[in-house]
């Protein structure tokens, strides 16, 4: 989803307003600031007394390395945690409006995550690596700061840029580009087994970001496991627009869609077809589900999968904490003036949600500790971001201020009204437990959709969740169908299964994927000759 450059360059208004609303509380309540400075006191002596707090929500994995259990070090981390608890309270207790707590409590946690003693020049860990590299250790760091000052680079890398190359390290999946249109690309990976479904599943990634996150390595692939179950895995891969395609919006990604989906269908011998959306990239999918209902066209479908789609969009996350009217009237500005919302912007954006995890440490380790950068996969991939065209960006946030989905027809699609209450083909959702982008609860879609609807909550983040491999023996899931309860209330009704959704998922999808037959049968389609090999020429797009 769109949002600001990042989350410490928010618009002065709404900041200003923040603020204004702290001061007046600070004459307003002068009791319960001397209550809470008395109780941080108190805390204070209990700690130099030998009490102890338990550390908790925090994400930072340099606080849980062993050299923090030495006497003075846990001091430190003891003191930012109380400071931390007592802050919360004080928040708590001031009288404030909804919206202004919200916005105040993202700046508080933004300062304790800065202040945190992991970038301390006390920090343990930083006092390891210079006894160990000695005094070049902060020359080097200081160069690396001042010439990624000099690129105009805000936030230190997270990756290795030359540590991966998709099609070499990573989507290393076997298929053909299929079709190249101005938009996408369309990949069609070659079975793995004996025999296969009639029917293709069609995987529509979100615009943001390159499509590999589905084809990360062999060992985190939900391309392999669906091409391991016998599917025919169609892969859409985004094309990364420049200036010129300002007005790609909703109806233009849709339209492109619908022919990826005719697609995917002619080459299976006009067999219907199995969606699978994510993320935003889910939400294109849903608008595709309702506009082909609007035309009488569901017959095209045979099933819809969502992973973490914000069905419901009213989102309540720190991204939309930031999006005051004053903020998005300037992004808006900003992004109309650039043409698109770049990737800078966006990793920006996504990083300042997690600064514990991806600003801080990064920075800590590249400018103060000399540590080379990661060259974990999947940091990989999160860098590695696409641009967002204007128009895409506004219909977004049209969609995350409106909440369009929410109701009967008030939702025009390519000039058709959309109503998903209508909907009728069978649809399977899955949520993250810790998704910090899209709560759990936003991918329930409730009554918003039509159709019978399976519901699983996994373990994990936002992108974690989508990476659990079965084989890794790791995570949970809990299963359900969707009926007028909450979500939070279903979620309690059913236990938790240990291990990966990916198994539960095909097996529901093998319902819906028509018989099997034998895939050396398969034949090359005369209008969709093989053009490139995967993953093809768009995802190396700068």
């Amino acid at each position: 989803m769109a949002a600001v450059d990042a989350a410490h360059r928010r618009d002065r208004s709404d900041a200003c307003s923040a603020l204004a609303a702290l001061c007046r509380c600070l004459v307003q309540q002068p009791c319960h600031h001397r209550r809470q400075f008395g109780q941080l006191l108190q805390g204070v002596l209990q700690l130099l007394q030998g009490q102890r707090i338990v550390i908790t929500d925090n994400l930072d994995p340099r606080l849980r390395d062993p050299l923090w259990e030495q006497p003075a070090d846990q001091l430190q981390l003891q003191l930012w945690q109380l400071c931390r608890n007592q802050g919360r309270d004080w928040l708590d207790g001031l009288q404030l409006a909804p919206a202004e707590r919200s916005s105040l409590g993202l700046l508080c946690r933004q300062l304790a995550d800065a202040l945190s003693p992991a970038n301390s020049p006390l920090s343990p860990l930083l006092r390891q690596q210079l006894a160990a590299q000695g005094p070049s250790m902060l020359a080097n760091g200081a160069l690396k700061l001042a010439a990624d000052l000099l690129l105009e680079q805000p936030l230190a890398p997270m990756t290795d840029h030359s540590a991966h190359l998709p099609g070499r390290t990573l989507a290393t999946s076997e298929g053909q580009v299929v079709l190249r249109l101005p938009m996408f690309e369309l990949i069609h990976y070659q079975p793995l087994g004996a025999s296969v479904y009639r029917r293709p599943l069609l995987m529509v990634p979100p615009p943001i970001n390159r499509f590999y996150l589905l084809d990360l390595t062999p060992q985190q692939s939900l391309v392999q496991h669906a091409l391991a179950q016998g599917h025919q895995v169609f892969m859409i891969s985004w094309r990364n627009p420049n200036p010129s395609h300002c007005q790609w919006g909703f109806n233009h990604y849709i339209r492109a869609l619908d022919q990826a989906l005719q697609a995917s269908s002619r080459i299976c011998d006009g067999q219907p077809v199995n969606l699978l959306g994510v993320c935003s990239g889910g939400i294109l999918t849903l608008l595709l589900q309702g506009l082909l209902q609007a035309r009488d066209q569901q017959q095209r479908l045979t099933s819809a999968s969502y992973l973490v789609t914000p069905i419901d969009s009213r989102l309540d996350t720190d991204m939309t904490r930031l999006l005051g009217p004053s903020s998005l009237a300037q992004l808006r500005r900003r992004v109309w003036q650039q043409g698109y919302l770049n990737e800078r912007q966006l990793i920006g954006s996504f990083a300042w949600m997690r600064p514990q995890l991806t600003v801080w440490p990064q920075a800590s380790q590249r400018y103060m500790e000399n540590i080379p950068a990661s060259s974990d996969p999947l940091d990989f991939w999160s860098q590695d971001a696409t641009r967002l065209p204007a128009r895409l960006v506004e219909d977004l946030l049209q969609l995350l201020e409106q909440d369009p989905l929410g109701g009967a027809q008030q939702l025009w699609v390519d000039g058709l009204p959309v109503n998903l209450q209508r909907l009728q083909i069978p649809s399977w959702h899955m949520g993250a437990e810790r998704d910090h982008i899209v709560p759990w609860q936003n991918s329930w879609p409730g009554q918003r959709m039509g159709g019978e609807r399976t519901f699983v909550l996994s373990s994990g983040g936002h992108v974690q969740s989508l990476l659990n491999n079965p084989q890794s023996g790791r995570g949970w899931y809990a299963t359900s169908l969707v009926d007028s309860s909450s979500p939070t209330h279903c979620a309690m009704q059913h236990s938790r299964q240990p291990g990966s959704w990916w198994s539960a998922w095909t097996d529901w999808l093998d319902n819906h994927a028509g018989d099997l037959q034998d895939s050396s049968a398969l034949r090359q389609h005369p209008d969709y000759p093989p053009l490139q090999a995967a993953p093809g020429r768009y995802v190396h797009q700068l």
